[in-house]
């Protein structure tokens, strides 16, 4: 810690003694550095203690207690105060220089006295309140990211408790029949359960994770539909190459039960296509609802189909398109995603998990 400390200290000390050097060549620059360079350092050395009256009280003072803080009276009384004093130092400066043999032909009384302290003072200014911009900005992003996380954690414990109580429903049916079913159900379903809890908190899984998590799930809604249910999945192109948001897709495939096939007594269908180009993930998925004879019914999304809207935007604002249609007797949901290519930490579990 104090380390830490120290270093701070001495990049702090490294940073304002480049600031002076700076200001004195530029001054020295202005005095004729080209004709005597010797003589016009000693003339901008000179004005450095009330320089540093001027860049101090703006600094530690009268920025941040008063201009930062809107109280422009102030300001402006503090800043009269502190020129009053820079005019005392060149007075008291010229004379010393008058007595002293050696600094003979020198002069604190160029831009009639005070002026050069009001250029250290600009410099100043707009070097501070570049920073409070920079600092403001950079709060603005964080509480911005914050608030992201937050909304994304708070969508995520909508989202588990949903999937989880329709998956329990299913089961308790099983169990109500005595279905021999059932110790398949548990099993599938602490594989689900095992990968919320344990794999679903990160930003970012392998698609093919997300693919598995699809399967399992249309495997556990099979055993409860039975020969009712006709189900296709199409899945092409490099799916192991990219990574995308946990629990992104599962709620669409959830809706379309949930919202589509459970409402139906006949033949009930889904169809799910993902395609996988270059980076774009195109995912498609089609279901049966019941035959709509009334033009206003409006087939409700639910409150996962909401969250994952939410969390598209969140997560791929300005990569994703996405439509719903809803038809007749079927809803369609189309979803385009760029997704990033697969981290190497994925890469290597992967490679892991294939040998095993």
């Amino acid at each position: 810690m104090d380390q830490i400390k120290w270093a701070k200290t001495l990049k702090t000390i490294g940073l304002h003694t480049l600031f002076w050097l700076l200001i004195t060549t530029y001054f020295a620059w202005g005095f004729g550095l080209n004709i005597n360079p010797k003589k016009s350092f000693i003339n901008a050395s000179l004005y450095l203690p009330g320089f540093m009256i001027m860049a101090y009280s703006l600094d530690h003072l009268l920025i941040p207690k008063f201009l930062l803080k809107r109280k422009f009276i102030s300001f402006t009384a503090g800043l009269i105060i502190t020129v009053l004093l820079c005019g005392a130092y060149t007075s008291l400066a010229q004379i010393s220089i008058n007595i002293n043999s050696q600094l003979k032909g020198m002069t604190v009384l160029i831009g009639k006295n005070v002026l050069p302290f009001f250029h250290v003072g600009g410099i100043v200014i707009s070097i501070k309140l570049l920073q409070y911009w920079y600092e403001q900005k950079q709060q603005t992003l964080e509480a911005e990211k914050q608030k992201s996380q937050a909304e994304l954690k708070l969508l995520k414990a909508q989202l588990h408790p949903h999937f989880l109580f329709n998956t329990l429903n299913n089961l308790y049916s099983h169990t109500l029949e005595q279905s021999i079913h059932a110790p398949e159900i548990v099993l599938k379903l602490s594989s689900l359960l095992r990968f919320m809890v344990y794999e679903s908190d990160v930003a970012r899984i392998p698609l093919v994770k997300e693919i598995e998590l699809l399967r399992n799930y249309i495997a556990l809604e099979q055993l409860r539909y039975g020969d009712r249910l006709d189900i296709s999945i199409t899945i092409s192109g490099q799916v192991k190459n990219f990574q995308i948001a946990p629990m992104l897709l599962l709620p669409f495939l959830e809706n379309a039960f949930k919202h589509g096939t459970s409402k139906q007594i006949d033949q009930c269908w889904i169809r799910l296509d993902m395609i996988l180009k270059e980076s774009v993930m195109t995912f498609k998925l089609v279901n049966s609802i019941e035959h709509l004879n009334n033009k206003n019914t409006k087939h409700s999304g639910g409150l996962g189909l909401q969250n994952v809207m939410r969390r598209l935007e969140l997560l791929y604002h300005g990569k994703y398109k996405f439509k719903t249609n809803l038809l007749n007797d079927v809803f369609i949901v189309d979803l385009e995603i760029e997704l990033e290519e697969l981290q190497e930490e994925f890469k290597d579990k992967l490679i892991k998990q294939h040998s095993l």
